[in-house]
Parts: structure tokens; C-alpha cells; sequence
């Protein structure tokens, strides 16, 4: 019984969700945040940097990273995308543009691709080519997100079902001791039967032994 039930309290934590290392998560809100565009294959910066205007702004929303982004070349950067898909146009005015883009992980560079066509007399050629780039944002100034009531609510839970299985444990190792308890008095209880049947069995031998040698003489 103490066996299955350190077995069954095993399995329980072998199963039980296990702490995993993920992406640092802000708190909900708006920042604006530093960045640096870099070459994809190197830490150069990328020609693409100068494109864009500075600091870029980010909005946290249910634990998701949205960036966006103003450039000041809307016609010779066709076209966005990020780590999750294409960016969304959410405001145009003149030669700017601003984009919003989900980001991922941004402790880490955001893979970038843009298509770029700038004018051959600016260019000297003509150039029409899609760019990767990494995008590297400064957030040590945004704050850590707080845990919230969900999240409280799941750590309870989390710990109630620890606490459920070690009692579980516990009454399993009780029930095999009290068992062990009750079953010992039995054998101890049979000893003396088997004891009396032995000597009343040698009693006979000696007994019959005896009389034998009475009758010879």
C-alpha cells in the first residue's frame, strides 16, 4: 500500500506543469523604446536604419508585444513584416508612415523584412530588392509585468493539487501501517497454538518411548 502510494505521488509530479523558461513579459501599456535596425548576418547597422524615425513605441496588451514604427521613406519601403506576419498600416500622412507589427521576445533582435525600392536617379541604378534586417529595442526602462489574478488563481490551484496529493500519500501510508498493525496481532495470536501442538506431539513420543521399554522388561 506505502509503495502504490509513493508510485501514485510519482506520476502526480512527473505530470504536474512544470516550470518552463519563457520570453520576459511587460506590463500592459505604452512605451516608447530606442532601437537600432541591424544588417541580418552581422551586428553593421543596416542602411534601412536611417528610414525610419526614432524611438519606436510599444504597446503591451494582454501580455502581447505590438510594435510600431514611423518611417520616413513610405515611398521606397513598399512593404513590412515581422516575426508574426505582415505589419498593419495605422496611420499615413504625407512621405511617413506608421506601422504596427506583433514583435515576440524583444530581449532578443526582431527578425525584420521590408521591400525597398528606391528611385534609380537617387540610386544611381536600379534597385528594388526585399531586406531582412534585425531589430534591436532598448526595454530595460519597461516594467515587468505583475502577476495577474488568473495567473494567482492557477498558482493556488497548482499548490491545492500538491497538497491534495501529498495527503493522499499520507493517508495511503497510514492505512498500510494500521493495516500491518492489525494483521501482526493474528500471527501472534497463532504462535502458541502451533507451540502446544508441538509439545503434545513430543509428549506422545516420549510417552510411547517409555511404555515400549516397560513392556521389554
Amino acid at each position: 500500500m506505502m509503495f502504490v502510494g509513493i508510485v501514485l505521488f510519482s506520476i502526480v509530479q512527473a505530470f504536474s506543469p512544470s516550470v518552463v523558461a519563457q520570453a520576459a513579459a511587460f506590463e500592459n501599456g505604452t512605451y516608447s523604446v530606442s532601437f537600432e535596425l541591424k544588417e541580418a548576418g552581422n551586428n553593421n547597422t543596416s542602411i534601412a536604419d536611417g528610414y525610419f524615425s526614432k524611438p519606436a513605441t510599444l504597446v503591451v496588451k494582454n501580455g502581447v508585444n505590438y510594435i510600431q514604427m514611423t518611417t520616413t521613406q513610405s515611398d521606397w519601403i513598399k512593404s513590412m513584416s515581422g516575426p508574426k506576419g505582415s505589419a498593419t498600416v495605422i496611420n499615413e500622412t504625407g512621405n511617413s508612415r506608421t506601422v504596427q507589427f506583433e514583435a515576440g521576445d524583444l530581449t532578443k533582435p526582431v527578425n525584420m523584412k521590408m521591400h525597398v525600392v528606391v528611385p534609380e536617379d537617387v540610386a544611381g541604378m536600379k534597385y528594388d530588392h526585399h531586406h531582412s534586417v534585425r531589430a534591436v529595442f532598448n526595454v530595460s526602462g519597461v516594467p515587468a509585468a505583475t502577476a495577474t489574478p488568473e495567473k494567482k488563481e492557477e498558482s493556488t490551484a497548482q499548490t491545492q493539487q500538491d497538497k491534495d496529493a501529498s495527503q493522499n500519500t499520507a493517508e495511503a501510508s497510514g492505512a498500510d501501517q494500521a493495516e500491518q498493525q492489525v494483521d501482526n496481532p493474528k500471527t501472534g495470536d497463532t504462535s502458541p497454538i502451533w507451540l502446544y501442538v508441538a509439545l503434545l506431539i513430543g509428549s506422545i513420543g516420549v510417552f510411547t518411548v517409555y511404555k515400549t521399554r516397560v513392556a521389554k522388561n
